[in-house]
């Protein structure tokens, strides 16, 4: 027994003695919504013919992760990334709140983001979307409420940040939706540009030359993801401290042609990413949850979405099926594909939790959790 306990000892000091691995400069979160195995496994077949085609199911480092929320088997994109980002489950429709609260009811107490520690430690921020700004993902790394829903109350957010100065970077969709919120609410963009000083742009293009921060608000979502990154990266690379981005590409597949080009496009923009990223950026791919999409068939050489535009003009809206594939609106249970590369990638193996995500990226830039502060008055 005395002999166990000295060589447990031994390997601990050993173990202690060894230097941390290469830390973080930069992490870029990579999150494609609805984006689950199915999806990813159709879009290497729809974009080039074959399986294990896409550049993430061939990154250096792979995982399985379960998606499950705080009271649910099936989570939805504010669950799902609250889990994500701040390594605590929360209930289904709860953006970065603890579950003790109840959807639309009560709060819950606020969650601490991997982009609010990037904040307090003085890096750049950014968040991009071809989802509304607003939306469920990119809002739970800046908003806390009970509710997914409140728009007015979520952008409002952006500008009254609990640490730092608030996100840099903004870059999405939703400018005729956050208007009417806005306006509901007895305020609008430009009253709010002007107290803030921060100016809410309508156009990737219009982003001043030289400049550090930025938001563009869209009308559509119609957005190009690469440009967006590379402009969000050039603004948040002038900060010598380093940053944090994360860039979503929505790619439910209810509708599946559309859903399945933008996941063969998001893959493309994450090579691109990884092809200059520097050996001091972590790249962190993943989805919130999955989608019901099944492949059921289908042979090699055969387009894969053959009969689909005949199945949707025919069956109904929520159930498509073809030779190939059977997609129902919704969405599902299964784990989803974890891949890294970079400092700190070695962290992602086997089968882990989401909220264990939280953990790989704050441990990547060699930060400890630290306790929640009250909110700025």
């Amino acid at each position: 027994m005395l002999r166990t306990i000295l060589v447990a000892l031994m390997a601990a000091a050993v173990l202690a003695a060894e230097p941390p691995g290469p830390r973080a400069r930069n992490v870029v979160l990579f999150l494609a919504d609805a984006g689950g195995l199915p999806t990813i496994a159709a879009a290497s077949l729809y974009g080039y013919g074959a399986p294990r085609k896409l550049f993430v199911e061939r990154m250096p480092h792979i995982a399985l992760s379960d998606t499950s929320s705080a009271a649910e088997v099936v989570t939805d994109s504010a669950a799902g990334m609250t889990a994500i980002v701040t390594g605590v489950r929360t209930r289904n429709g709860m953006l970065s709140e603890s579950p003790g609260g109840e959807r639309g009811k009560t709060d819950g107490a606020p969650l601490k983001t991997i982009l609010e520690y990037a904040e307090e430690r003085g890096l750049a921020t950014g968040v991009i979307t071809n989802d509304e700004l607003t939306g469920a993902t990119p809002a739970a790394l800046y908003a806390k409420t009970s509710d997914r829903d409140r728009t007015a109350e979520i952008f409002l957010q952006a500008f009254t940040p609990r640490y730092g100065d608030g996100v840099d970077v903004m870059i999405g969709p939703g400018r005729a939706h956050v208007t009417k919120a806005l306006s509901e609410a007895g305020t609008g963009l430009d009253a709010l540009a002007a107290a803030k000083g921060r100016p809410v742009l309508s156009a990737i293009e219009a982003i001043p030359s030289g400049a550090e921060r930025a938001i563009v608000l869209l009308e559509s979502a119609d957005i190009d993801l690469g440009a967006a990154v590379d402009a969000a990266m050039m603004m948040l690379s002038r900060n010598s401290r380093g940053y944090f981005l994360m860039v979503e590409s929505d790619v439910h597949t209810d509708h599946i042609r559309h859903g399945l080009d933008r996941m063969v496009a998001f893959d493309r923009l994450i090579r691109r990413t990884a092809e200059r990223a520097g050996s001091d950026t972590l790249l962190l791919f993943t989805a919130d949850h999955s989608f019901d999409l099944r492949l059921r068939g289908g042979t090699f050489g055969q387009p894969l979405l053959d009969g689909v535009d005949g199945a949707k003009a025919t069956g109904p809206q929520d159930e498509i099926v073809t030779p190939a594939l059977h997609v129902e609106d919704g969405h599902t249970g299964e784990p989803v594909l974890v891949a890294a590369q970079g400092p700190g990638a070695d962290r992602v193996h086997g089968y882990m939790a989401n909220t264990d995500l939280f953990g790989v990226m704050l441990a990547a830039y060699g930060w400890t959790e630290t306790p929640v502060r009250a909110p700025r008055n």
